[in-house]
């Protein structure tokens, strides 16, 4: 086998040399620093977006859950609602039983202490800041009597205070007269015992 031997003559200022590519090391580096931080941002924008898409997918589906359970907020809302309604109707039961006894108690109070010659035409009741008050309105016959009749609920446990707000003759044929007091009532005096008996006003001629 005859081998070929290429001789160049050309002196060596007309000889055309290869030249490679050389890359200074201020050029390497930068450019390979440069290309993993691109990869690193690459691969973060794609975790980041896979992370993006996974929470829509969890907000989806649990909007889906709140949806499909729905109906079990309405339910609570109505339980809510009802058992409310059952305990404004239990208290209003309390009220009435408390209120029965309590007027029971007024009702013995006022014939135990009420004088012979005075009657009451009205009762009414006006809750108060600290006490309940009584508007009494009444007839008498006997203006000494409206006195006693005040002094004698003044003297029960049940009444805190009595105070005359108006008292005026009327008829023309006999002395009568007519009279408005107002009474603080005792809350807790009223209910303490439904067996107590009042202080009774002695009647006399």
């Amino acid at each position: 086998m005859i081998e070929r031997i290429e001789i160049n003559l050309l002196p060596a200022e007309y000889r055309i040399h290869k030249r490679g590519l050389h890359l200074q090391r201020e050029v390497i580096y930068p450019l390979l620093v440069f290309s993993i931080a691109a990869l690193v941002f690459l691969y973060m924008n794609i975790h980041i977006e896979f992370r993006i898409r996974e929470e829509k997918q969890t907000i989806e589906d649990y909007k889906l859950q709140i949806k499909k359970n729905a109906y079990i907020k309405k339910e609570i809302d109505k339980l809510t609602a009802d058992k409310k309604q059952k305990r404004d109707k239990i208290r209003a039961l309390k009220l009435i039983g408390i209120n029965e006894a309590k007027w029971v108690r007024l009702m013995e109070l006022f014939c135990m202490n009420t004088p012979p010659n005075t009657w009451l035409i009205s009762l009414k009741e006006k809750s108060g800041a600290s006490s309940p008050t009584l508007t009494i309105q009444g007839h008498t016959l006997s203006f000494p009597e409206v006195a006693q009749f005040m002094d004698a609920l003044t003297a029960t446990d049940d009444v805190l205070s009595v105070h005359l707000s108006n008292i005026e003759r009327i008829g023309s044929t006999q002395e009568s007269f007519q009279f408005n007091l107002t009474a603080n009532l005792n809350p807790e005096a009223l209910l303490s015992s439904s067996n107590r008996q009042p202080t009774s006003l002695k009647k006399g001629g």
